[in-house]
C-alpha cells in the first residue's frame, strides 16, 4: 500500500513539472498587445520588458500577463511569490527631477484627501537601487485590513506594498509591487529578488527576455466576422474595444514620439488639437437596388462642399479602384480647420454583401508626408475586402433615418406658452428645456392630483443641424428691462474682444421699431482671410475654426415679454448655402403672428461703441 501511494505521489510531482510555466490570461481568444507564452523558446525565457519603453524585469515561471488595450501599462500576477506588479510608464512631459515629483504627490495628496482614504504610508524616501538608480521609495499597507482585523493582525496579515518611481529616459516609471503580508514576513528574499531585479534598459540580444510587443511587431489579418469584412493590420497597431463591432477602431499601440525616439517632434502642449488619429472601418447601412461606391462617394462630396467653406480643405484624390473583390471610391482630405495644424482625412466608400461600408483614416499632416507612416495607415485601407463568410447569420436589413425621411421637408419650431416660431429643415435635432436632465420632483400623483415640477416664465428651444455645425436658440420670457440695457448686457462681451480689435472679426448693430416692437439685430462675422494672415504672422497663434463661430441673433422685446433668436454658424462651415439658411430662419420667423422680415422695417445702424458702459 506504502508502494502504491508513494507510486502515485510521484506520478502527481511529474506532472505538475512537465506543466507549460508560463503562461498568459486570455479569456476570449484574441490577443491584441501580449501573447500566450506557448512556444519552446517562450518557455525558456525568464525576463520581461519593453523595447519601446526601455524596461525589464523579473519573469516568474508561473507569471500570468493580464492583456491590457494601454501599451505603458503592465500587469503581472503570480502565485508562487503570492505578489502582483503593476507597472504605468508615461512621458515626462514637465521634465520632472525625483525631488518635484514627490513634492507634485504630496500636494495632490493633501487636495484630495489621500490620507484620509488612501493607503497606509510606513516609509517615503528617495533612495537608490542596487544599480545606482534614484526612485521614490513608498512602503504602504492596504488601510482595508484595520478596518476588521486587530493592530498586529492587520499589520501581520495585510498585504506589503512597495511603491518605486523611477525617471529616467525622458519617462516616469510608476511601478507598484504587492505581497501578501504573511508571505512576505517568511520569505522577505522573494521580494527583494522581484523588486530588485527591475531595469532601466532592455537587452535586445537577450534570448531569455519576452518583449511585449511582439505580438504586434508584424502585419496580421483581421477578419470582422459579423458583418463581413477583412483587412490587413499594419505592424504596431491594434483593435480597439469590441472586437466585431459595427463601428470597428484601429489605434496605433505607440506614437510616433515613442517609435521614432531619435525624431525631432515637438512636444504637445496641453490646449493644442489633439488628432484622434486612427482608422475606422464602418458599416452605414442597408445598400438600395442600384447603389454603388461611386454615386455614394459623389454625393458625399457635394455634401460636404456645401457645408465646409472652400478655404479650409483640399481634395487631394477623388478616384474608382477596383479592390479585391469590390469596386471602391476613395476620396483623400486635407482639413485646413484648425490653423497651421492640418489633418489628413482618407475615406474608402464601398458597396458589397448588401451592404454600404466606409473605411475612414485620420492622420496629420506630417505623417502623411512621411512615406513610411503614411503607407501604415493606407496599407490597411487598401488591404480592405469583402467576406461573406464572415457575415452573421443574424445580420439583416440596417436602415438609416434619411433614407426615409426627406431631410429637405420643413418642421415647424414652435413654443407652448409663447406666439413664438420658425420653421427648419428635418435635417435639424431639436432639443428642449428637459432633454439634457432627470428632475427628480417632476411628477404627477394621479390619486390627489398633486404636481410639482419647475414653475418658470421662460422657455427655450435648441435645434442643431450635424451637416452644417449649425446650432438654434430660440428663448421667449419676462424681461422688464429696457431694450437698450438688454442690448447693453449682450454685446457687452465684444467690448473686450482681442479678435473685433484688431479686425479679425466684424460686428454689426441695428435696430428698427414696428407697432410697439423694438427690434435690434446684433452679428458678429470673422474674416478668414484676415485670421490665415494673422497666424501666418504669429507663430504662437492658432485658432479651430470649426469652435471659433459667427453669430447671428435677433431680439425682440414687446411691452414686458423679450424674444431672442441666435444662430451659431462655425467659421469652417461658412458657405453661401449655409448663409442662406440663416437668412431662411429669419424669413420664416413669427412672432405673435407678425413676420417682421416681411414688413417695411427702418433699420438704423448702430456703433459698438455706444454700449460701452465705461464711456458713459
Amino acid at each position: 500500500m506504502k508502494r502504491f501511494f508513494s507510486f502515485i505521489v510521484s506520478v502527481i510531482l511529474i506532472i505538475g513539472l512537465i506543466n507549460p510555466v508560463v503562461y498568459a490570461v486570455d479569456d476570449d481568444g484574441k490577443i491584441d498587445l501580449y501573447e500566450v507564452f506557448s512556444s519552446k523558446e517562450d518557455k525558456m525565457k525568464n525576463e520581461v520588458g519593453s523595447r519601446i519603453y526601455k524596461w525589464s524585469m523579473h519573469l516568474p515561471d508561473d507569471a500570468v500577463i493580464y492583456k491590457s488595450e494601454r501599451a505603458n501599462f503592465f500587469d503581472m500576477s503570480t502565485n508562487s511569490y503570492q505578489a502582483s506588479v503593476e507597472l504605468e510608464v508615461n512621458k515626462n512631459k514637465d521634465e520632472l527631477t525625483l525631488e518635484e515629483m514627490l513634492y507634485k504627490i504630496q500636494n495632490e495628496s493633501i487636495r484630495e484627501n489621500y490620507w484620509d482614504w488612501g493607503d497606509k504610508e510606513f516609509v517615503v524616501d528617495i533612495v537608490k537601487d542596487n544599480l545606482g538608480q534614484r526612485y521614490i521609495r513608498t512602503i504602504k499597507a492596504n488601510k482595508v485590513y484595520d478596518r476588521f482585523m486587530v493592530d498586529e493582525a492587520a499589520e501581520e496579515l495585510g498585504e506589503y506594498i512597495e511603491n518605486r518611481i523611477y525617471i529616467a529616459n525622458n519617462y516616469i516609471y510608476d511601478l507598484t509591487i504587492s505581497m501578501d503580508g504573511e508571505f512576505y514576513r517568511q520569505h522577505e528574499e522573494m521580494f527583494d529578488k522581484l523588486a530588485s531585479s527591475f531595469k532601466l534598459s532592455f537587452e535586445e540580444n537577450n534570448p531569455y527576455i519576452k518583449e511585449l510587443s511582439d505580438s504586434v511587431s508584424t502585419t496580421r489579418e483581421y477578419k470582422n466576422k459579423s458583418y463581413g469584412w477583412k483587412l490587413v493590420m499594419s505592424p504596431y497597431w491594434k483593435v480597439e474595444g469590441t472586437p466585431n463591432s459595427r463601428y470597428q477602431k484601429f489605434r496605433p499601440v505607440y506614437s510616433d514620439e515613442e517609435l521614432d525616439v531619435d525624431s525631432k517632434i515637438e512636444e504637445d502642449s496641453e490646449d493644442e488639437l489633439k488628432i484622434s488619429e486612427g482608422i475606422t472601418v464602418s458599416l452605414i447601412s442597408s445598400a438600395e437596388a442600384g447603389e454603388n461606391a461611386s454615386k455614394w462617394a459623389q454625393e458625399e462630396i457635394q455634401l460636404f462642399k456645401d457645408n465646409y467653406n472652400s478655404d479650409v480643405y483640399d481634395i487631394i484624390k477623388s478616384e474608382a479602384r477596383k479592390q479585391g473583390n469590390i469596386d471602391t471610391y476613395h476620396v483623400v482630405i486635407k482639413y485646413k480647420t484648425v490653423t497651421k495644424k492640418p489633418y489628413i482625412v482618407h475615406n474608402l466608400y464601398a458597396v458589397g454583401n448588401g451592404y454600404k461600408y466606409l473605411v475612414s483614416a485620420i492622420m496629420t499632416e506630417e505623417q502623411y508626408k512621411d512615406d513610411k507612416k503614411r503607407n501604415s495607415f493606407e496599407n490597411m485601407v487598401n488591404s480592405f475586402e469583402l467576406d461573406k463568410e464572415c457575415l452573421s447569420k443574424y445580420l439583416g436589413k440596417i436602415i438609416t433615418a434619411k433614407s426615409i425621411i426627406n431631410l429637405n421637408d420643413l418642421k415647424e419650431l414652435k413654443m407652448k406658452k409663447y406666439n413664438f416660431k420658425t420653421k427648419v429643415t428635418k435635417s435639424w435635432n431639436t432639443f428642449n428645456d428637459r432633454d439634457y436632465f432627470y428632475d427628480d420632483f417632476y411628477y404627477n400623483k394621479y390619486e390627489d392630483s398633486a404636481y410639482r415640477g419647475d414653475i418658470s416664465n421662460d422657455e427655450h428651444i435648441s435645434v442643431f443641424e450635424p451637416t452644417s455645425n449649425m446650432s438654434l436658440d430660440m428663448s421667449a420670457g419676462l424681461d422688464t428691462n429696457e431694450i437698450n440695457e438688454i442690448v447693453k448686457e449682450r454685446v457687452e462681451k465684444f467690448i473686450e474682444d482681442d479678435e473685433i480689435r484688431m479686425g479679425l472679426a466684424q460686428v454689426k448693430i441695428k435696430s428698427a421699431k414696428y407697432n410697439g416692437a423694438n427690434l435690434y439685430y446684433i452679428e458678429k462675422e470673422y474674416n478668414l482671410d484676415a485670421i490665415n494672415n494673422f497666424v501666418n504672422e504669429d507663430e504662437t497663434k492658432v485658432y479651430d475654426l470649426e469652435k471659433l463661430k459667427n453669430e447671428y441673433e435677433y431680439i425682440i422685446k414687446i411691452g414686458k415679454d423679450t424674444y431672442i433668436q441666435s444662430i451659431m454658424l462655425p467659421v469652417a462651415n461658412s458657405t453661401s448655402k449655409n448663409k442662406l439658411k440663416v437668412n431662411n430662419i429669419w424669413e420664416n420667423t413669427f412672432v405673435n403672428e407678425v413676420n417682421y422680415s416681411k414688413v417695411n422695417l427702418q433699420w438704423k445702424e448702430h456703433n459698438l461703441k455706444e454700449f460701452d458702459k465705461e464711456r458713459k
